[in-house]
């Protein structure tokens, strides 16, 4: 069957990948049997923006704010206003004001670190699919939030990318959510150099040069012209682990131009941790996960609970992982023997092996139905209940009585194939069996609410 590779896409803090003309089976035999296709190629690719998500602090600060923080200020809006707090959009109510502001301020926060797909859809119809960078700037930008009534004043630091030719757009900020790209589309290039995989390069050329193929126009606008993809990698994993990775990146590349690159080439693990070293501050932010995961548990939200306990152990064994090694996550692509292609191949895979016999590869979707890798944790489970969380965060965001968006009822049914497991007339008394959709609304304090909603329309 063919890949269509546009179609191939992971999904930050929802930690499921698309992978639909995929042989899910044999997917991981690679690690043992030594031959690297196409899809595993590919899968390797789509496991690095995972690894990036659970084990960089940005990563793991974003899902704090995302799910957490958004969970938290639903149920208070809930507790607050009732369904009447509910469409989002719409809630002007003063005892709901600053919670509205927050939540719409974190979206704001999220999209701003994500990928900038204006930028990404006018260079598809520019001259050459492509732009040019003219100056790289810093912006400072003052940051006003007010949470549980405590105002806290701060700023945010982009990178901003002054360009021409494109036809509306002049300048763009650099993004997590794009250098996060930088790194699997270096890994892409890096096994194909070191003929670790058979993927087609045509697949990959087809891809949009934002952000895909923007890193070496990066490199190039410093100087840097002939990086190998292991610099490549290792620069930009460095980079994703600082607290601010675009800015961060900017700092080294204007040091290799102004002198630095022979010393960092020569051996690049010493030239970072020397000159750069930066220890992001992970015991905030995952002390704030345990302590919201022990909260929901305290109010006998006991599935989101174990949810967030299941990942707040993966993110708390990943800082400790790269307290002991920084470049951890990394070692299949440093630099070993290459006269012998087996032997390299077999180092590889070993390095790699030891990765996913820690943390397992992300859910997996194809043809509609989620499929777990790891059958013996609450893995799938939580990842499920996460994912239905998301989509009732999106619908309250519009509605006033979440429902499931359309467009992720196209794309797939929960694990227990529901099609009607949003339907308020088709609610029974507690306790829920097996529903996914259900049992999320429940954690969240609605779904006794939607009971009482459908029996008083019944009376």
């Amino acid at each position: 069957m063919s890949i269509d590779i546009g179609e191939i896409k992971y999904y930050p803090d929802r930690f499921y990948i698309k992978l639909d003309g995929f042989n899910t089976e044999n997917l991981t035999t690679f690690l043992t049997d030594l031959e690297i296709g196409q899809d595993h190629a590919i899968f390797i690719h789509e496991y690095y923006h995972y690894l990036t998500n659970i084990a960089t602090l940005p990563g793991i600060r974003q899902f704090s704010l995302n799910f957490c923080d958004r969970f938290r200020t639903l149920t208070i809006l809930t507790m607050n206003e009732g369904l009447n707090a509910f469409p989002i959009s719409k809630n002007t109510y003063k005892s709901c004001e600053d919670l509205v502001k927050y939540w719409n301020n974190t979206i704001k926060i999220l999209n701003e670190d994500d990928i900038n797909y204006e930028v990404v859809n006018e260079t598809k119809n520019a001259l050459n699919n492509k732009f040019e960078i003219v100056s790289i700037e810093q912006e400072i930008v003052p940051v006003d939030l007010k949470i549980e009534g405590k105002s806290i004043n701060g700023c945010r630091i982009f990178i901003k990318i002054n360009i021409v030719g494109l036809l509306n757009i002049h300048n763009f900020r650099l993004t997590f959510g794009a250098m996060d790209e930088f790194l699997s589309s270096a890994i892409d290039e890096f096994l194909y150099e070191h003929d670790l995989s058979d993927i087609d390069p045509s697949l990959l050329s087809k891809r949009p040069f934002y952000p895909y193929l923007f890193f070496d126009e990066l490199l190039s606008f410093y100087g840097i012209k002939r990086s190998t993809s292991f610099e490549k990698i290792v620069l930009v994993y460095f980079a994703l682990n600082s607290a601010n990775p675009p800015s961060t990146l900017i700092t080294i590349l204007e040091k290799l131009r102004d002198g630095d690159y022979d010393q960092f080439t020569e051996n690049p693990e010493v030239y970072l941790l020397s000159n750069f070293s930066e220890a992001p501050q992970y015991k905030n932010v995952l002390e704030s996960i345990k302590l919201f995961a022990e909260e929901t548990y305290q109010q006998d939200r006991v599935h989101i609970s174990q949810a967030l306990k299941y990942y707040y152990d993966k993110f708390y064994i990943a800082s400790k992982l790269k307290d002991d090694d920084f470049f951890f996550f990394i070692r299949p692509f440093f630099p070993f023997d290459t006269t012998d292609n087996f032997r390299f191949k077999q180092r590889f895979l070993l390095e790699l092996s030891r990765i996913v016999n820690i943390f397992t590869p992300p859910v997996i979707l194809k043809d509609k139905k989620f499929r777990y890798i790891d059958k013996l944790t609450s893995f799938g489970e939580a990842t499920a209940l996460i994912i239905a969380t998301y989509e009732i965060f999106e619908s309250l965001n519009t509605n006033r009585i979440a429902t499931r968006p359309k467009h992720q009822k196209v794309k797939y049914l929960f694990p227990d194939y529901d099609p009607e497991c949003d339907n308020i007339a088709k609610f029974t008394d507690l306790p829920i069996y097996g529903i996914v959709f259900r049992i999320a609304l429940n954690e969240l304090g609605l779904y006794q609410r939607y009971l009482n909603e459908q029996k008083a329309k019944n009376k």
